[in-house]
């Protein structure tokens, strides 16, 4: 799993301006609830199913999957995003990120790492995704999670063109879609 190192003091779109939630932003990371986690052996129910993932670096248009998720429970939650082929079924991901998110705080889960500019992705699987097409399945230990997802695709090795954002549907995990 990819590791991140938290620099407080950088301005990021990411981290809070004020200095009181600062401050508890940097509590959360020395007590170790804020974090990426090793997604082996914590139990966790599939909540979410994103119908479409897509991430590609080898041709001239390269795409990256994001999946953000607010926990809304009131204790930490810890939250895997499985990403998975098309035509694969869903006892082997092709990757999956985890984080430990406290009450309130957003987390980006990435199918690879973007450019800070574009959106600072928290969590990303290891290997990062570089030609897989298909779905993610989000999991948490707390049901109250809330989840967007959407495909960004850009020009040039390291992603600075944007030539366009959709949004992925997100559907209860083994529910119909109701057509909106």
């Amino acid at each position: 799993m990819a590791t991140k190192k938290f620099d407080f003091k950088r301005k990021a779109p990411n981290l809070p301006k004020d200095p009181t939630a600062l401050r508890l932003l940097e509590h959360y990371v020395e007590l170790g609830h804020l974090g990426e986690l090793d997604p082996a052996g914590l139990p966790a129910e599939p909540r979410y199913l994103v119908t479409y993932m897509n991430s590609q670096t080898a041709g001239s248009i390269r795409s990256a999957t994001v999946v953000s998720v607010t926990n809304q429970a009131r204790v930490i939650n810890r939250v895997f995003v499985s990403f998975f082929k098309g035509f694969q079924d869903n006892t082997a991901p092709v990757g999956v990120a985890a984080f430990a998110i406290p009450p309130d705080f957003t987390v980006d889960f990435g199918s690879r790492n973007l450019p800070g500019e574009i959106t600072v992705v928290n969590a990303v699987p290891n290997p990062e995704l570089v030609f897989d097409e298909g779905r993610a399945i989000v999991s948490s230990m707390f049901p109250e999670i809330g989840v967007s997802a959407r495909v960004i695709y850009t020009r040039g090795d390291n992603d600075r063109e944007i030539l366009a954002i959709t949004d992925s549907k997100v559907v209860v995990f083994a529910k119909q879609n109701i057509g909106d």
